[in-house]
């Protein structure tokens, strides 16, 4: 991607029957590290702490010494013994609906944006995933609450937008917008969409 992510991990939430994505620059221990610290952080929001964590064959000493650390209990599964996880078809599900977002890009959108879409792939993923522990809810429900449409609008991933631009950025008979690429959601910003823009190679948030 632009911002050097090069893999996605997939943690599964049995209880929540939840799929968290983060991207990750390579598969270090650090990288590795700094992606169970935000799931972690993410699920300790919510006063939901991991009690036990199944793994596959591949568990380095920094994540057993985190795990240890968080007093979380660790089991390996049998290496290649993919039935015995429950996180394996979360990563193969996680895998099919990446996929559906980039197959329905723009043609034109950069590929190497799929970093920054992760959070809304996460997002739409869980939405029609039912929690486990409720069947009433869904798993993002659970994790992040009711979700406003109107508070935050949400619009397909890598489709080709314009955003406006301010009189005092541009010249008197310059256009008035530039052509960009939608991204994803701005939580932070009220009915507004974060937008890649070619033309200075940089973000925007923008409605």
């Amino acid at each position: 991607s632009y911002d050097g992510m090069v893999h996605i991990f997939v943690a599964y939430v049995y209880k929540f029957n939840a799929i968290l994505l983060r991207s990750m620059k390579s598969r270090e221990d650090a990288s590795m590290i700094e992606a169970f610290t935000s799931i972690y952080a993410e699920l300790e929001a919510i006063d939901h702490k991991p009690k036990l964590h199944v793994l596959d064959n591949e568990c380095s000493r920094a994540v057993q010494n985190f795990l240890k650390i968080k007093s979380t209990a660790r089991q390996n599964v049998e290496a290649h013994h993919h039935n015995a996880n429950a996180a394996e078809p979360a990563v193969k599900t996680a895998k099919h609906h990446i996929i559906s977002h980039i197959a329905t890009m723009d043609a034109s959108c950069p590929i190497q944006l799929w970093s920054e879409m992760i959070p809304q792939m996460q997002d739409t993923l869980n939405m029609m995933r039912t929690s486990r522990n409720n069947n009433n809810l869904t798993a993002y429900e659970e994790i992040k609450g009711s979700f406003d449409w109107n508070r935050t609008p949400m619009a397909p991933l890598g489709n080709k937008g314009v955003v406006y631009i301010t009189p005092d950025a541009r010249n008197t008979f310059a256009p008035h917008c530039d052509e960009a690429f939608t991204v994803g959601r701005a939580p932070h910003h009220h009915q507004l969409l974060k937008f890649y823009v070619p033309a200075t190679r940089g973000y925007r948030i923008s409605g």
